[in-house]
């Protein structure tokens, strides 16, 4: 996934817009975000805004790289979110541990796929997947996922379409192979590349170089996986997002948030 080029300039500003687009999606429960209406909508967004983080000390937090893994995969996979992670904490810019992301598809039969996410917004692409992949090894362990399956169940929004496919899904008498049959595991990976950087327009060099990139960080998770393997068959659905600088975006995403909270 790449934000492109307006006047020779990589579009870090229209991509900070369009992630903030995605917040209230993000952070409210599916209940509350089918009662938004005229009256409710302004003071809606903030609260969702306000859900993000509140602190000043932001380069360091991940909860951009979670919003950007939510919006790739409503958007190229048609999912639907099941639970919003920020119902996790116990305060405001507490760090909420587990799954980035717990997403649903229904399959053309009916059935329910499920989408457990990771996300790492990272300056180096290697320390990324290094990340990702330590995280993958502990997130599938068995015990790992039996609690992760009782925590979503125990938040899930009794007005969310699949709510009750979905307890079924994750039954604790259902075979854990079954289940991991239906799991899709989508691996955000945002970092600083040097194809951005390098290129002012989309060409067919600059795709050419980009395919480049994206194929040997590819190779990198595969190896990654091999050194200590997944301890259960799994589809993972990598994605990257490449930017130019990740410090620039970050500033550019706090800005936008503290405008929607009412704090700039």
């Amino acid at each position: 996934m790449c934000a492109g080029y307006d006047e020779k300039r990589w579009r870090a500003r229209t991509l900070a817009t369009h992630l903030c687009k995605w917040i209230p999606e993000w952070a409210l429960r599916y209940g509350e975000l089918v009662d938004v209406n005229s009256a409710t909508m302004v003071e809606m967004v903030r609260r969702a805004a306000l859900k993000v983080y509140t602190s000043k000390r932001y380069e360091r937090r991940g909860e951009f790289g979670e919003i950007m893994l939510h919006a790739v995969i409503r958007h190229e996979f048609d999912t639907h979110a099941a639970i919003s992670k920020v119902y996790f904490k116990d305060a405001a810019n507490d760090v909420v541990k587990g799954f980035d992301c717990v997403h649903v598809s229904e399959t053309p039969d009916g059935k329910l796929d499920l989408w457990l996410g990771e996300a790492k917004f990272y300056v180096r692409l290697g320390e990324a997947i290094a990340a990702a992949a330590a995280d993958l090894s502990e997130h599938l362990q068995r015990d790992y996922l039996r609690d992760e399956f009782a925590i979503v169940c125990d938040k899930l929004d009794s007005a969310f379409p699949f709510s009750e496919q979905l307890r079924g899904l994750l039954d604790e008498e259902r075979a854990l192979d079954e289940i991991v049959s239906r799991i899709h595991l989508p691996v955000l990976l945002a970092y600083d590349s040097p194809t951005i950087r390098d290129h002012d327009e989309v060409s067919s060099e600059y795709e050419a170089a980009l395919l480049a990139e994206a194929l040997a960080a590819r190779e990198k998770l595969l190896e990654r996986i091999e050194e200590d393997p997944l301890p259960r068959s799994a589809v993972v659905e990598l994605i990257l997002l490449p930017v130019e600088d990740k410090k620039e975006l970050i500033g550019l995403l706090d800005k936008e948030l503290r405008n929607w909270q009412g704090r700039a």
